[in-house]
């Protein structure tokens, strides 16, 4: 296009027309859709107010004789032309279109005020519409950005070379550089973000899983930081994996104050509150539903054993022995020990505390002997509510949860993702052995009802899961959840 040439886009077909700067204003038709316009720049800038005239007009008016009427916008004096409340002969001045010169409304081309109108109605849908198109292209431009910047995020590194690319496809779609940084830092944590919650999913926390979190960490440049709760998390989810593989340590420090037995030894203490649920015909403790109540026997340091459960407190002290422990279960505001001979035991520790956590997840492996899973309670045994008592609570029941939770892991390989995308929460999952996989073992393979190969347990899971399924046989498994990645979480009924 020449200097002297300036470019309007129809306002009704978006037909790009060049014109010269004499012709600004003038009223002509679009070569391509005929229609009439008024030709403006509006290519950089709004043009409606160019569009619109006000207008006067002179109306005749009992005892004063004439009388001047506006301004009124240009479509209201179409409307009065319309009604008839104007005629040919009426007295009309527009400073926009008869230079502030009264004249009849016959002198005035009224076709082109309705033009102007139809023009401006048409001009702001035009511009409506391509502000729509170019927030569009600008979101599909930020939203390749960002899927590129993932791609490389998701590789473990970005490189000097990623941040080139993404600056230069920036700088040619308008996109500030600082948005690509702010884009590569939110992406980077996103990313490590989702590493951090998939090795934590199942309850374990392997050293291999740790060090991976680093590394990718370091190569992202991203400190990844973690709130009092996520922290607790991971402490437990590493204490389930050194009980679970066996490399669990007592703390050494710790002394019962009173014998142990031969080959006795302290696994935890706690501070804690002793209760023994018992069942009264009159209301007494703390209510759990029906005639159950929590009745507090004593308070001081619990101490657990390789052979004992005993609180010793300033007035008093309790014990009872694992081997009358049924089973142990951990909630929000304690543990629960059922027990097939005596009374059952809730010992009040807040399982949100580290010291709680620990004392709960090594009583329920010293209990059951069966691996443990890290993952923190999300009820409470205590009734919350005085309603919330108003059911019975049977003491001796609470497995309405898995028994474990697992991630599955390579179902990155061949048409697995594809079975996983047909799965749904609660359809059935087999957990099929591979005795002689020439990789590991202990392998157990995750498959749907069909047999379609949808992944593997963990290698450390699969160490202590493998050969327990060997000893138990078929262990019933649904699917249990998916995490934000899309990886599929399996559930073992209890």
């Amino acid at each position: 296009m020449s200097d002297n040439q300036e470019i309007f886009i129809c306002s009704f077909c978006e037909k790009r027309i060049r014109y010269k700067p004499e012709l600004r204003g003038k009223h002509g038709k679009c070569p391509s859709c005929s229609r009439p316009v008024t030709l403006f720049d509006n290519q950089h800038c709004e043009i409606e107010n160019a569009l619109t005239s006000a207008w006067y007009y002179k109306a005749p008016k009992l005892i004063i004789g004439i009388q001047q009427i506006g301004p009124v916008a240009d479509i209201d004096l179409i409307q009065l032309v319309d009604e008839g409340q104007i005629d040919a002969n009426t007295q009309v001045m527009s400073p926009e279109i008869t230079d502030g010169k009264w004249g009849e409304l016959s002198q005035v081309k009224v076709s082109t005020i309705r033009e102007r109108i139809a023009q401006r109605a048409a001009e702001v849908a035009r511009r409506l519409a391509a502000e729509e198109r170019n927030l569009k292209i600008a979101a599909e431009n930020h939203n390749r950005l960002k899927q590129s910047i993932r791609a490389a995020v998701e590789s473990g590194n970005v490189s000097l070379k990623h941040r080139e690319a993404f600056e230069k496809f920036a700088a040619s779609a308008g996109i500030p550089n600082d948005v690509v940084k702010e884009t590569i830092e939110r992406e980077s944590e996103s990313a490590l973000r989702e590493v951090f919650e998939e090795a934590l999913e199942d309850g374990i926390l392997e050293p291999r899983e740790e060090q991976q979190i680093s590394q990718l960490a370091l190569a992202l440049g991203v400190d990844l930081r973690f709130l009092r709760g996520e922290e607790h998390r991971i402490n437990l989810c590493r204490l389930a994996y050194e009980i679970d593989s066996g490399s669990f340590e007592p703390n050494a420090e710790i002394v019962a104050p009173f014998k142990l037995a031969a080959k006795e030894a302290v696994l935890e203490s706690v501070d804690a509150a002793w209760f023994e649920v018992v069942t009264l015909k009159r209301p007494a403790g703390i209510p759990l539903g029906g005639d159950n109540y929590l009745k507090e026997v004593a308070a001081g340091v619990v101490y657990l054993t390789t052979k004992q459960i005993t609180v010793v407190g300033e007035l008093s002290s309790k014990k009872i022995t694992l081997s009358s422990v049924t089973k142990a279960t951990r909630f929000t505001d304690g543990i629960l020990f059922n027990r097939s001979s005596g009374k059952s035991v809730f010992v009040k520790i807040d399982q949100a505390t580290t010291a709680g956590g620990r004392f709960g997840l090594i009583a329920e492996h010293a209990c059951s002997g069966e691996p443990v899973l890290g993952h923190i309670p999300d009820r409470s045994f205590v009734p919350i509510s005085p309603s919330a008592s108003d059911t019975r609570v049977d003491a001796r029941a609470y497995n309405d949860s898995p028994r474990y939770t697992f991630r599955v892991v390579g179902d990155h390989v061949d048409d697995r993702g594809l079975n996983i995308s047909r799965i749904n929460i609660g359809d059935a999952i087999r957990l099929v052995r591979e005795p002689h996989n020439p990789f590991d073992g202990n392998a157990v393979a995750v498959v749907d009802r069909l047999g379609n190969m949808l992944g593997y347990l963990k290698r450390d899971v699969a160490s202590w899961f493998g050969p327990m399924l060997d000893r138990e046989g078929n262990m019933p498994a649904r699917a249990h959840a998916f995490t934000s990645a899309g990886s599929l979480i399996v559930s073992v009924d209890r």
